[in-house]
């Protein structure tokens, strides 16, 4: 399913919602012979934040002009939406005005706590809950505006709590084809189980210095490498290609360790240049000063959050302003989002991942299918462990193309299954990791293949289910899709 097809899904399912409210408030005429109710027309416009329904003027069913501007109906929208704001806009004609992210009720004062659990996870493809405001829900594009993400304060005030958040997030609603993730955690206490078994793990968590910095230059590598492929198709951005990246998310805890090294300048390099490769980051540090988060390092990660700091000269490190010495307890966030600064109680997660890690697909079965399983046997018995494209394709013709052979070697490499080699010439070679996988062990800290059998695994029980598919990489608000609303629809489908 492409992603045309996942956005008019998408409106589909908020049209039949508008549908449902309009007959349960008796606005829509039965019709006895076909079945169903006379329904209005409209026209469905899909943007980034928002849906748009462009009713034809001529084909209201019936529904007054007032109706349509009632705000008791608004609000009865809503509430048949999961919260998303609804309004209807009247100029030369009318049209539904629809948020895509469900928002939480607004309060005078915000809740000290806000659990992580599945009903927080907003719709839309690579979109995240930060938390709450007193305007509501407030979400990031980890793709889009908010691909760049600096975060500070001292320490426990909510920072990898929120890094947990986003990642849990985002591998709850993408497969590893659509959403992958890099950590480097040299706390070392902060990522471990469930994100060191998570399907959409790059590569083993980095838990030192010279881990990290490796982890950093092969995300810089893949960056390049994103860029020459995309150079020789003649596209400018990923979600164009006809088989899109993986959105890949690079996660470092502590960047206060990295000032003033090559990984930093590394680092700034990829927040710098990645937009248009499908590469985001988030960088986060408890000891912000002028020395860890240059004006350079903040000039390049454009979206700023700050937790409880303890001075407000490390408020102003971290989002240029004063203000977050003034926080008072963890999870609170100060961050300047869609246009104005916003006081946020971050989502938190707990030690196990709370309920929504619960959902998230975890590896239980072998991640190589047989043919893969042959070609890395046959490099190791017969290859002396080099994967030779040339050899292997004589070997397995019939089975397996060239084409699937280079393919397999970049992703493999990719994941640190297959080395990198010392000069343009020279094989790349089978890892520990890729020959433990071959035999049918699973190595720790590495998730499934893309394409690998997942299962959902609820914990304390026994019962295994087929993951629930998930749509395929790409950004439906990358361009409005547009699609005609129109025709009966009758009660069963949207009752």
């Amino acid at each position: 399913m492409d992603y045309e097809q996942i956005a008019q899904r998408e409106v589909l399912g908020y049209w039949h919602a508008i549908l449902g409210t309009l007959q349960q408030r008796n606005l829509l005429k039965p019709r006895p012979q076909q079945g169903g109710y006379v329904v209005p027309q409209a026209l469905g416009i899909l943007d980034k934040e928002r849906a748009y329904f462009v009713l034809d003027m001529l084909r209201l069913a019936g529904v007054p002009r007032e109706r349509w501007l009632d705000r008791d109906l608004w609000r009865q929208w809503r509430a048949a939406l999961s919260g998303r704001k609804v309004c209807v806009a009247d100029g030369y004609g009318l049209v539904i005005v629809v948020g895509r992210t469900p928002g939480l009720p607004s309060a005078k004062h915000l809740p000290s706590v806000i659990p992580l659990t599945s009903d927080c996870v907003p719709d839309g493809l690579y979109t995240v809950c930060l938390g709450q405001s007193k305007r509501g829900a407030v979400a990031l594009d980890i793709a889009g505006k908010h691909r760049a993400i600096l975060t500070g304060g001292t320490s426990g005030s909510g920072k990898s709590t929120m890094m947990k958040s986003i990642i849990l997030q985002l591998a709850k609603k993408h497969t590893a084809s659509e959403f992958q993730f890099a950590i480097c955690d040299l706390k070392t206490v902060d990522f471990r189980d469930p994100f060191d078994k998570l399907p959409n793990l790059l590569c083993p968590i980095a838990y030192d210095l010279d881990a990290a910095g490796r982890l950093i230059e092969r995300i810089e590598q893949e960056r390049q490498r994103r860029a020459a492929v995309m150079h020789g198709a003649g596209v400018a951005d990923w979600r164009r290609l006809d088989e899109p990246f993986p959105l890949l998310l690079l996660v470092v805890d502590e960047a206060a360790d990295f000032a003033k090294e090559p990984p930093m300048k590394t680092l700034i390099t990829i927040a710098r240049k990645g937009r248009a490769m499908g590469v985001s980051l988030i960088v986060g540090t408890q000891l912000p000063s002028a020395k860890v988060i240059s004006p350079q390092v903040r000039a390049n990660l454009a979206t700023a959050i700050a937790f409880q700091c303890r001075t407000h000269i490390e408020s102003q490190a971290i989002i240029g302003k004063a203000g977050a010495e003034g926080l008072d307890r963890p999870g609170l966030a100060l961050a300047f989002l869609d246009g104005r600064w916003q006081t946020v109680q971050t989502l938190r997660v707990g030690d196990d991942g709370g309920d929504l890690a619960d959902t998230v697909a975890v590896p239980v079965a072998p991640v190589l299918a047989p043919v893969e399983v042959d070609l890395v046997t046959f490099a190791l018995d017969d290859l002396g462990g080099c994967f030779i494209i040339n050899r292997l394709y004589d070997q397995f013709k019939g089975q397996v193309s060239k084409r699937q052979l280079t393919k397999l070697a970049q992703k493999w490499a990719m994941r640190g299954w297959l080395t990198e080699p010392m000069h343009r010439a020279d094989p790349r070679r089978v890892t520990d990791e890729l020959a433990a996988l071959a035999g049918g062990g699973l190595p720790c800290g590495q998730g499934t293949f893309p394409g690998g059998t997942v299962a959902r695994v609820a914990r304390g029980g026994t019962t295994l289910e087929p993951s629930e598919p998930v749509t395929r990489g790409g950004d439906t608000a990358s361009k409005p899709v547009i699609g005609a609303m129109t025709g009966g629809f009758p009660v069963p489908t949207f009752y």
